[in-house]
């Protein structure tokens, strides 16, 4: 150890210490700590170290500074956050969604051809790449000319990286058997390298549970046919837990299935469900409601729309919303988008471009739909559309960057997210983008760069 404290003892008895450790746990939900200090203050030590820091009071400025901070969380992250996990972890979860879940969700789908998965928490991709497994070798009869996405969303920026390479020591790979491993997996040394086939369908973003909104269009997090979060919620506290659960049931489209640990069912928290026992798994399905338009559209009244230059405004976080204009928004549009109702809001984009096709924030908008609608190329043409009125507007940029990137298209890829950090070097930090569920442009650039140093590695 070269920093000032020996021991973790030592760590704990700096006044400032609590602050530090509230901060933390403020920022990562995770309440696991709350009763080990000695585990915490040693993780924590490890990077005082590291940044040859004395106390708290400084390691803390610099967890609150807008700038270092984001960074500075994800190297602590990646100290504190539990990242065990292997392929086809409790099986007979597994043998649940082959046999119950994922046929419901096929029968569902047929006419839109389309599964959307999202695995909260994925660590370093072992759940996500055991769905794609399942899918490819025992439902890919079923699946012949779908559309299937597997998200894979963690706070660990670290974990997510290995994800991505889809590389996996022994260990890992202890409860798959050897005929999976011979087909699926190469040998890289001691090493085993999951083949290609079974990585196209999945992708990873970072997402943190406890601060980035959800379900969001913006963020891709939403109207999911199934979502797994396991092993993940033991480490919150109660309240979070109930809210995670609640935005977890609003996240999926009507019908859809939530799957969680083993350890975390509390039945007060998922009232809101239908509960679907199975062998070794309590399963848990939203209501199969529909969600009605509450006034037809065809009554709307269209409200004018701002022009171009207010596109994507940068606001303040003190500052006081416009009020809304009467009639049909692009709010309309969101709150629809946001529960899945994809059509109805693909049809109030499509009105207000009726009465003014010439503000950029609109056909951005229409273009997030439009890619869930998987109508892929109308979606790119909205995307540039959006920028074309409006080279000053970030969000079509970054969003197009995240397109491409989905396509393959990986130097035009990158070419998008540097234009999208070359346009946030003209804002301040704090500055927030109401459009974006209030992201900040240092939140922002930090995105955009994650994704540059990934491309340029794949390049």
């Amino acid at each position: 150890m070269t920093g000032k404290w020996s021991s973790p003892e030592g760590l704990i008895g700096d006044p400032l210490y609590p602050r530090l450790k509230q901060h933390v746990v403020g920022s990562t939900g995770l309440t696991y700590y709350e009763d080990k200090d000695v585990d915490f203050a040693q993780r924590v030590n490890r990077r005082l170290s590291n940044l040859r820091i004395d106390d708290c009071t400084s390691y803390l400025n610099i967890l609150r500074d807008s700038v270092r901070g984001p960074s500075e969380l994800d190297e602590l992250v990646a100290e504190i956050t539990i990242g065990e996990t292997y392929f086809y972890r409790h099986r007979e979860h597994f043998d649940a969604l082959r046999d119950i879940v994922l046929p419901d969700v096929i029968a569902r789908n047929r006419a839109s051809r389309a599964i959307r998965i999202w695995c909260a928490g994925c660590a370093d991709g072992a759940e996500p790449y055991t769905l794609a497994l399942l899918l490819k070798r025992e439902m890919d009869y079923q699946l012949q000319g779908w559309e299937v996405d597997v998200l894979g969303t963690d706070i660990n920026r670290h974990a997510l990286a290995r994800a991505r390479q889809g590389i996996f020591e022994e260990w890992a790979l202890r409860s798959t058997s050897e005929d999976v491993k011979r087909a699926c997996f190469s040998r890289q040394g001691k090493r085993w390298q999951l083949a290609p086939e079974y990585k196209a369908r999945v992708s990873f973003q970072y997402h943190n549970l406890v601060q980035d909104s959800f379900p969001s269009l913006l963020n891709n997090l939403s109207s999911f046919d199934l979502i797994l979060c396991r092993n993940v919620m033991i480490y919150f506290g109660p309240d979070l837990m109930q809210r995670l659960v609640r935005q977890f049931q609003e996240s999926l489209v009507p019908g859809g299935w939530l799957l969680v640990g083993p350890t975390e069912p509390n039945m007060t928290y998922f009232t809101s469900f239908h509960t679907v026992n199975a062998p070794g798994v309590t399963l848990y399905q939203k209501p199969k409601r529909a969600f009605p338009l509450p006034v037809p559209l065809a009554s709307m009244t269209i409200p004018a729309i701002p022009a171009p230059s207010a596109a994507l405004p940068a606001s303040s976080p003190t500052s006081t919303p416009a009020a809304e204009p009467a009639g049909l928004t692009l709010a309309d549009a969101r709150r629809y988008a946001d529960r899945g109702a994809w059509e109805s809001a693909n049809r109030c984009c499509e009105e207000l471009l009726k009465k003014d096709n010439l503000t950029s924030v609109v056909h951005f908008y229409h273009a997030l739909v439009l890619e869930q609608l998987r109508r892929h190329a109308e979606a790119e043409r909205s995307l540039r559309r959006a920028i074309y009125l409006d080279r000053q507007a970030v969000l079509p940029h970054y969003y197009l960057g995240l397109f491409l990137q989905s396509k393959g298209d990986l130097r035009l890829a990158a070419r998008s997210f540097e234009n999208a950090t070359d346009l946030l070097a003209q804002r301040g930090d704090t500055e927030r983008f109401p459009d974006a569920d209030g992201i900040t442009t240092a939140e922002l650039r930090r995105l955009a760069a994650m994704h540059l140093e990934i491309l340029r590695e794949r390049v």
